[in-house]
């Protein structure tokens, strides 16, 4: 199919008439009240199964299938970092083709098979080995590792669509809409630090003392629950119809630039008559305001502009206006802060493996009896983010604004960057001096049983040091930190520097930098394991975290955040902040347009239904009124007073 003139996506999504008919039959009653429900009941239902399933997997690894810690910590890296990378997938698909509705029914049914899948595999005799501590063989292997990533593969239609999902639910004409979309949010995240809660604390907790399949089998039901809910509602959900993804456009400007490259042509011009304005405004906008400065870096994209960039079958240009090839610039240039920022994904990957082994060679009674599982310290990161985010917001930032101060984004993430290699510090001096009590024979007594299996990580128990693991609260405080300051900085950062129309790819761009730095601490991991370990040294990372150096292998890490952090500075020394424009909350009048506008916002017809300022019962939908139109899937991340890990 030829490229259309200018791309469908510059005037973004419709709402279906039957859908938008519905929601006015109805706007008499309570939004929040008849169609929330099922969206929030869905999130806390997957976002129970999800932690139920990945906050203790370390341990599962290590104690049931057999695997050293070094190759556990790797496997969780890698599954984690599909989980962030399969979104991108899911997101494109909701956008251009299926639909949230569809893309989140689909992906959820693959999730849930993959839930069972698991589920089965810890029940089924011979599908995991005889013995806790024993190989596993191919076969076990095989659905350990098929059922992780069916479940990765589900997540990517889930996680970047359900909360945009539920924001197509309220239409921004009604007060009482309006109104009660900020109540969705802070329930959404509300289901999601819920969900996460009882996953940390009753599921991993059930799984060590109780039953690995019970312990999977909640999970897997939750997810079942999570489906049934999600259709339940189906009568009552108000769909946004798919258009071209801002993804795709990326792809195809970066295809259609480097087609011409090289080739002797006629380049149409960023200034001249072409449009120079900002180019994520309404459609509706009269009068438009400041013009975009031109971005002078990856001058080599005006070649899409050029009449090179052709298609061949229609013999005319892909039409590609220099406002649109603008809009791919302004996320180009945003590339080398997200290469900077990949390591801190690859130090928080920590938290989940790594901290969690080193806790359970911890004393982890509390009060004499009850017995903490290790990932369940998880909590505090949490508990930090909720407890920060108020502080930096409504303390810090105001008082730095009183004394004539003020702390960019970029500003922001180096500071979280600081912190991270302070968290790494932290963890070392408390692996440093664990080791040291270790050696010193301050140990815990051996148990017998069931109990020493659910207790300690050794099957004689002599390798659990007499050493308290709340002195691991620290490190996990200042891992909340760093997030509340570079991811939450990252996220507002790639958002706040993209045209609305592109904020799907600068999204993208964070939900990459996670998968990255995911991938790339198993190679850390790898690499550091396979060079401290030759011979017959045990190295750093050996099956005995007692007879190795995790202490060095986090002072490792905090080095290379240091030189990652100098690089960092050197980046941002030369970075230059634009002055995106970006739509208020209002309501547009029901008047036409006038005034000299770009051609990518003119009405047009695609199959039959104009996609330009569309009046429904006189009212226009705008791109702040329906996030439909210019916040894509991955782009709908509203302020939230507890936002852990991206898009949790």
């Amino acid at each position: 199919m030829s490229a259309p003139d200018f791309p469908v996506d510059a005037t973004v999504a419709l709402l279906d008439d039957e859908s938008r008919t519905a929601s006015r039959s109805t706007q008499q009653r309570s939004t929040l009240l008849t169609v929330c429900p099922f969206i929030l009941g869905n999130e806390f239902c997957e976002r129970l199964a999800f932690y139920g399933l990945s906050t203790n997997m370390v341990i599962y690894l290590t104690r049931i299938m057999g695997c050293r810690p070094a190759f556990a910590a790797t496997q969780v890296n890698l599954f984690e970092g599909t989980c962030y990378l399969t979104p991108v997938l899911g997101a494109w698909l909701a956008d251009a083709h299926w639909g949230r509705y569809k893309t989140i029914l689909v992906f959820s049914g693959i999730y849930f098979v993959g839930m069972v899948t698991l589920a089965l595999s810890t029940w089924i005799p011979g599908l995991q080995p005889p013995h806790e501590g024993d190989s596993a063989n191919w076969v076990q292997n095989l659905c350990l590792y098929g059922s992780l990533y069916i479940v990765a593969l589900g997540t990517g239609g889930i996680k970047p669509n359900v909360s945009a999902f539920g924001a197509d639910q309220f239409d921004m004409s009604n007060p009482k809409d309006r109104k009660e979309k900020d109540s969705f949010f802070n329930w959404f995240y509300f289901a999601i630090n819920l969900g996460s809660f009882l996953a940390v604390t009753t599921l991993v907790y059930v799984q060590e003392s109780v039953s690995w399949t019970i312990g999977f089998a909640i999970p897997a039901a939750a997810m079942l629950l999570a489906v049934v809910t999600f259709v339940a509602g189906s009568s009552k959900y108000v769909h946004v119809e798919p258009t071209e993804s801002p993804m795709t456009r990326v792809v195809k400007v970066l295809w259609a630039a480097s087609r011409a490259q090289g080739k002797k042509t006629d380049r149409r011009q960023i200034t001249g008559n072409d449009y120079t304005g900002p180019v994520n405004l309404p459609p509706d906008t009269i009068g438009l305001r400041a013009a975009m400065r031109k971005t002078h870096s990856y001058q080599w994209l005006e070649a899409a502009c050029a009449p090179e960039a052709t298609n061949p079958e229609a013999g005319r240009v892909a039409g590609y206006t220099a406002a649109q090839v603008e809009e791919v610039r302004m996320v180009m240039r945003m590339l080398p802060i997200f290469f900077t920022t990949i390591l801190f994904w690859t130090i928080y990957c920590q938290m989940g493996s790594f901290f969690v082994e080193q806790g359970t060679q911890m004393n982890r009674r509390l009060f004499g009896k009850i017995q903490i599982p290790a990932a369940s310290l998880a909590l505090f990161n949490t508990i930090s983010i909720i407890a920060l985010i108020p502080v930096y917001d409504r303390i810090l930032v105001p008082g730095l604004r009183y004394f004539g101060k003020k702390i960019t984004l970029l500003q922001r993430i180096g500071w979280g960057l600081l912190v991270c290699v302070m968290a790494m510090v932290a963890a070392a001096a408390v692996e440093w001096y664990r080791l040291k009590l270790y050696h010193e024979g301050k140990v815990l007594p051996a148990l017998d049983g069931h109990q020493a299996h659910s207790i300690l990580s050794h099957r004689d128990g002599s390798g659990i040091v007499d050493m308290n693991v709340f002195w691991q609260v620290p490190q996990y405080l200042l891992v909340g930190l760093s997030e509340v300051l570079a991811s939450i900085g990252q996220l507002e950062f790639f958002y706040d520097q993209a045209p609305d129309v592109m904020r799907s790819c600068s999204m993208a761009l964070q939900l990459l930098s996670v998968a990255a730095g995911s991938y790339l601490s198993g190679a850390v991991v790898i690499a550091v394991s396979s060079a401290t370990g030759r011979g017959n040294r045990h190295g750093w990372l050996p099956d005995d975290l007692n007879n190795g150096r995790l202490d060095l292998f986090f002072l490792f890490l905090a080095g290379l955040m240091l030189v990652n952090l100098v690089w960092f500075l050197w980046v941002v020394r030369s970075f230059e902040y634009k002055a995106v424009e970006h739509p208020s909350m209002r309501q547009a009048p029901a008047q036409k347009t006038q005034g000299t506008l770009p051609p990518w916002v003119q009405p047009q017809i695609v199959s039959g239904v104009q996609q330009a300022n569309i009046d429904i019962t006189g009212q226009r939908i705008t791109p702040d009124e329906d996030v439909g139109l210019y916040g894509r899937s991955v782009t709908f991340v509203p302020a939230s007073p507890a936002l852990p890990a991206p898009f949790r």
